[in-house]
């Protein structure tokens, strides 16, 4: 799995040379319309399997889920900057647990400050080696203007506090990664976000790093193995709720059309939206 998201990374880093920005968008909504939102289709099936067997509770968990997203949506719409900074966290947070859970041995409360701390590192790492379009959509979003010395700012302390909270935490290393692997994973990752389109930088991460290896588990959890029925199952149970996102962005970009920022600007809203509730039940799980 790692020998692969490093090709793909390398490949990546080659379109982002060949093609021009509209070619590089085009592949990141790809990927992020089809494999980014397919590993969050199956939330309500993961939790449903874990917490109750009463048929009734499946209306009950996809109800608390619903309330979230609109929770979020209505968030945006009220206080959009408020929003824009849980969302980032979130993320953070996400992302740093989805990459660390399997590679770290001992594991406390205090990992969670490690794990928020990395996953901003990789974001604030995106935002400033792509300072000029963060900058646009933060705007649309919220009306601030950001100078990019905000992102290398946040890159710094989060870069420091990662460091410290993994030697603090004495965060130890499995057999099957180690320090400098990791920091050569950042360097490469930071080659591909300077050469990328942020929306191409943001996809490669999301996709590559998090939603394929988070599918690959969500499989092992919900039928034993990652064989090719396994993965056909995983994919139907996943169709109902993956076409009601597609549909939903799609009213979206009917309304916006050809405005790309302001549609940028929705989507990163409408991935808040959807993330929040995910992360609440993949958390709940690893409890």
């Amino acid at each position: 799995m790692k020998n692969i998201r490093i090709v793909i990374t390398f490949f990546l880093l080659w379109l982002s040379i060949q093609f021009n920005s509209t070619i590089e968008d085009i592949i990141a909504y790809v990927a992020i319309f089809t494999l980014g939102l397919v590993h969050g289709a199956n939330d309500i099936k993961l939790l449903e399997k874990n917490v109750s067997s009463s048929p009734n509770y499946k209306y009950v968990i996809l109800g608390r889920y619903v309330l979230i997203v609109l929770a979020i949506a209505i968030l945006f719409y009220v206080i959009p900057s408020l929003a824009l900074i849980l969302f980032i966290l979130v993320s953070g947070f996400h992302f740093g647990e989805e990459h660390w859970d399997k590679l770290i041995v001992t594991k406390d409360k205090g990992h969670y400050l490690f794990y928020t701390a990395y996953g901003l590192l990789i974001l604030f790492l995106i935002f400033y080696l792509n300072s000029d379009e963060t900058t646009e959509i933060i705007a649309i979003i919220t009306g601030f203007t950001l100078d990019s010395y905000y992102y290398l700012v946040g890159l710094i302390f989060f870069a420091i506090i990662t460091i410290a909270s993994f030697m603090i935490g004495r965060v130890q290393m499995n057999a099957v990664s180690s320090i400098l692997e990791e920091f050569v994973h950042l360097i490469i990752l930071a080659i591909v976000f300077k050469m990328a389109t942020l929306l191409l930088s943001f996809a490669l991460y999301f996709v590559v790093w998090h939603a394929i290896p988070s599918m690959k588990s969500q499989i092992i959890y919900l039928y034993g193995n990652t064989s090719q029925k396994s993965i056909v199952r995983y994919l139907k149970s996943s169709l109902a709720y993956w076409l009601i996102a597609i549909t939903s962005i799609s009213i979206f970009y009917y309304y916006v059309g050809d405005k790309t920022y302001l549609f940028n600007a929705i989507f990163f809203a409408f991935l808040a939206a959807i993330t929040f509730p995910h992360v609440w039940i993949i958390n709940s799980l690893r409890k």
